[in-house]
């Protein structure tokens, strides 16, 4: 095993616990001293008994799957070096949609590429796939020049698009339980400004409102596999065909809806090369920005850029 990484994020250091506890009591050993009843006579008689056992034998707890505020930063703690200043669509998502039509449509248009997978129904409540696309899982560092050092660590690059773009989005977003006033209107979770009501259908966010971990996370992935992709897959300067999206790979689809996420579309320099099937020049694009707000550079936003190109570089 090795060290856990200095980090924040209690939920991984609590599952690490777990891991080192389950290798470690399948090791231990003991004795155990009693008064046994033996048969030396017509009358069974007490006497001293050792009993040597080895190994745990009750099967311990798992490491948690169930997402909580710890997996992701608080939106309202952000520094100013975090601050990433997304394009906030609003209405986009139409109101009166049901969560079972959300998981219809998260499964038809986040999934339809990989007919020959069985999906199974996303059962949120579960925390799935939330353990699949987060935890876990290996990184590596950007093979870009400069002074970002890319770290993807925390994320598992073998999830599907639409969960390993969620939670791409959700940690550089950042979650808020409650509504808040942003830019054009109340938003919560990672951003949105729709949320489940409690008739099971979505309605716009609304002062007062709030919402969990997991409500937000359906909520975003429901709107990165139809609201965003609907951004980045169609005919323009800035978008890719259907076809040509469906033929890259799941870091490079989770790369390219974060950054649609953030900047709001693609730049058409970036499309045209991905259409021209040059990766590597859409990359260097992607990587160069915007990076900008206000006129200022956000050392968040270089951050981000950094980390969505080296995603979309990975084989």
């Amino acid at each position: 095993m090795s060290a856990v990484n200095p980090t924040q994020v209690t939920g991984l250091i609590v599952d690490e616990f777990i891991r080192y506890a389950q290798a470690h009591l399948s090791t231990v050993s003991g004795v155990i001293n009693t008064i046994s009843l033996y048969q030396v006579g017509p009358v069974p008689t007490p006497l001293p008994g050792i009993i040597t056992w080895s190994g745990y034998t009750v099967t311990p707890s798992q490491p948690s799957s169930q997402p909580t505020e710890d997996d992701f930063p608080a939106k309202e703690n952000q520094s100013e070096d975090d601050k990433q200043e997304s394009a906030l669509i609003t209405n986009e998502t139409e109101n009166g949609v049901t969560e079972e039509q959300m998981d219809k449509e998260i499964r038809r248009k986040g999934f339809a590429e990989e007919e020959e997978d069985e999906v199974e129904e996303v059962k949120f409540s579960e925390g799935k796939p939330f353990v699949s696309g987060f935890r876990g899982g290996g990184g590596f560092t950007a093979g870009f020049s400069g002074a970002v050092t890319v770290d993807l660590g925390a994320l598992d690059l073998s999830a599907d698009w639409v969960t390993l773009s969620s939670k791409f989005v959700g940690k550089n977003e950042g979650f808020a339980q409650k509504a808040t006033w942003d830019v054009n209107a109340y938003r919560l979770g990672f951003g949105s400004d729709k949320i489940i009501g409690a008739d099971g259908k979505i309605r716009d966010v609304v002062v007062g409102d709030v919402t969990s971990v997991d409500a937000a996370l359906k909520m975003l992935q429901y709107e990165l596999s139809v609201s965003y992709k609907s951004r980045l897959v169609g005919t323009g300067a800035t978008k890719i065909s259907e076809a040509t999206f469906n033929s890259l790979n799941n870091k490079q689809k989770a790369a390219l809806i974060s950054y649609v996420y953030n900047v709001g579309s693609l730049r058409p320099g970036i499309a045209e090369a991905i259409r021209n099937g040059n990766l590597a020049s859409a990359a260097q694009q992607i990587q160069a920005g915007p990076v900008t707000a206000g006129g200022q550079t956000l050392a968040g936003l270089v951050r981000r850029r950094a980390e969505e190109a080296t995603l979309f570089s990975s084989a």
